[in-house]
């Protein structure tokens, strides 16, 4: 009863605020009346998967509706489809000695590993590590294959190396993974201490690629290791002598394990929501001008929730970041719905999943209403509800056309601006520069509540908004009205300096983070004059190998590329459609 009481308060709070009647233009007290709705405990944090993120796709789909602008795709919802975490599988099993252990109390299978079964002898290669470097040369695998057998390695680092950067560099554990099945490894085994710390598995956090490897990968407890090495090894006894030898371990046993991985993606079904006002000029309402935001949050964070406060189990409103830029969006599509003076039409764009990775951004401009050439700029609000007493206004891609500065000088003012000219954003304005169209980003900055519980609606400021939106909105009308395109010019890479100091050289790509393909890592945009770009590697190849040594997703390839310098040439196999094709590529 509870249960259908609370379901029905949260439907009719969606609802009521749907029928609110707005004024064309743009208030401060209907941005306060949005972000209220969004970030309150009812939305749970807005996170894909929970009941809050259709809540929230509901509440701007009716605040399109009412304001009678033109829903597209399904009734105003673009279905987007992403993996939001994992779960154990009914095949699970892990037997040796005649004992069969326990899943999450002695293992788990790690989410990125391929659901199979295996059995076969064990081999012990200490810390899974081959390093060759002229400060540090390490092999735990002493030139030796793992053919047919389980390796079982240890996670972490020895301690003589723990302060190395070389061996740091090679110390994750995708990249142990991806050594070991290099080694012909037909089963992997992980050792953590820490297991069962508090009575809860550590296991590896789900990062959000969901690309799987060939063979079965575990981590298991330290206590689990000693049974399955059964007195003739332990996992202290090879630890002491690597730390007392500082050399590496490796030994082929007798030992037989038998073992099942089965895990299984989380798929969660959420929405882009998106409305149109058409343009007014018959020669060019079939040009478009795209006005977004992103509607989804943290949830109730958590470890890997992207939340500063992981340890906090609390609805994070997300009231700034993004409620803020949500209410934004609908201001503006309802006073262009009423006044339908563009003369090219002007889309709205509620976008979900941007705190997974730009989810539904890319969705959008990988299966777009109509064509992305058409599409004459793209206006990005994020985090534009606490404008500060000295007014200062980030806008961001300035540099993506010719024209942005001087009509940002003419139109914007009563602000201190902060003026950006890179395209690139962490935000979902970054999907359409990738796809060479000229983007204009809005923010007014982050601060200490930023993706912590504490960012409530209360501490937005709706008069600040609201001269934001204004500005915007002057700009948005003179694109959408000027008898010329915008040109649009490259500013700035297109994807994010991600500070890793571990790679000497890259090839020039933006890698495919999410993982969407299942046979190697697609290439989401090449930059020009770099080394990929020179080979002739396209956007949209998958790189399926490099100098023969297989790369299955952008873990693969940033471990494969640890191993070069400048000036070194190297293979690299892509399959572009349903053709193979090799490419020399000098770093």
């Amino acid at each position: 009863m509870k249960i259908i009481t609370k379901s029905f308060l949260i439907a009719s709070i969606a609802i009521s605020a749907c029928t609110v009647q707005y004024q064309p233009k743009i208030t401060s007290q209907e941005i306060s009346a949005s972000i209220k709705t969004l970030a309150s405990d009812e939305f749970q944090g807005r996170k894909p998967g929970l009941p809050g993120d259709s809540l929230a796709a509901q509440f701007v789909a009716g605040k399109f509706r009412k304001a009678g602008i033109e829903m597209l795709y399904n009734n105003g919802f673009q279905p987007v489809k992403l993996i939001t975490g994992f779960n154990f599988g009914t095949e699970n099993h892990l037997s040796c000695n005649g004992q069969t252990f326990e899943l999450s109390t002695d293992y788990e299978p790690l989410f990125f590993s391929a659901n199979k079964s295996f059995s076969g002898k064990l081999i012990v290669a200490g810390y899974g590590m081959t390093v060759s470097t002229d400060s540090l040369k390490w092999d735990d695998y002493s030139n030796l294959q793992a053919d047919n057998h389980w390796v079982l390695i240890f996670d972490g680092l020895p301690a003589h190396l723990l302060q190395n950067k070389e061996a740091k560099r090679y110390s994750d554990v995708r990249s142990k993974v991806l050594n070991a099945i290099d080694h012909h490894a037909a089963g992997i085994l992980i050792v953590t201490p820490d297991f069962n710390t508090k009575g809860v598995a550590k296991t590896a956090m789900f990062d959000k690629n969901s690309a799987p490897y060939s063979v079965p990968v575990m981590k298991i407890a330290q206590k689990t290791a000693d049974l399955i090495l059964n007195k003739e090894l332990t996992f202290s006894g090879i630890e002491n002598q690597i730390k007392t030898e500082q050399k590496p371990f490796f030994k082929l046993t007798e030992i037989t394990v038998k073992g099942e991985a089965s895990v299984m993606p989380k798929i969660t079904m959420t929405h882009n929501v998106v409305g149109m006002v058409a343009g007014r000029d018959p020669k060019l309402a079939g040009e478009y001008v795209v006005v977004g935001a992103h509607y989804d949050h943290l949830g109730y964070g958590g470890p890997g929730s992207g939340s500063r406060m992981p340890d906090s189990s609390a609805v994070h409103h997300g009231a700034d970041d993004n409620a803020s830029g949500v209410a934004a969006v609908i201001e503006l599509a309802q006073k262009f719905s009423k006044e339908k003076n563009n003369k090219r039409s002007i889309v709205f764009i509620a976008f979900t999943a941007e705190e997974f990775g730009l989810i539904g951004s890319k969705a959008f401009v990988t299966d777009p209403p109509f064509s992305l050439k058409k599409v004459d700029a793209m206006f990005n609000f994020d985090m534009v509800g606490r404008l500060n007493p000295e007014k200062e206004l980030t806008i961001g891609g300035v540099g993506t056309s010719l024209e942005s500065k001087a009509l940002i000088d003419s139109l914007v003012h009563g602000f201190t601006l902060k003026i950006s000219k890179e395209g690139y954003g962490p935000s979902d304005h970054a999907s359409f520069y990738g796809e060479n169209i000229p983007v204009l980003y809005f923010t007014s900055g982050v601060h200490d509540q930023y993706h912590t519980p504490n960012d409530t609606w209360d501490r937005i400021n709706f008069e600040g908004e609201r001269l934001i939106a204004e500005n915007a909105y002057l700009l948005i009308r003179e694109v959408a009205n000027r008898d010329k395109n915008l040109t649009y010019q490259e500013s700035g890479p297109k994807v994010g300096i991600s500070g890793r100091t571990d790679l000497k050289v890259t090839l020039g790509i933006i890698p495919d983070f999410v993982g969407s393909e299942q046979t190697g890592m697609r290439i989401d945009g090449v930059t020009p004059g770099k080394p990929a770009s020179k080979a002739g590697l396209l956007k949209g190849d998958i790189i399926i190998s490099i100098d023969g040594k297989k790369v299955g997703n952008i873990y693969d390839y940033m471990s494969r590329m640890k191993a070069y310098s400048p000036g070194d040439i190297i293979g690299v196999d892509v399959m572009r459609g349903n053709e193979k094709k090799v490419f020399i590529v000098t770093l």
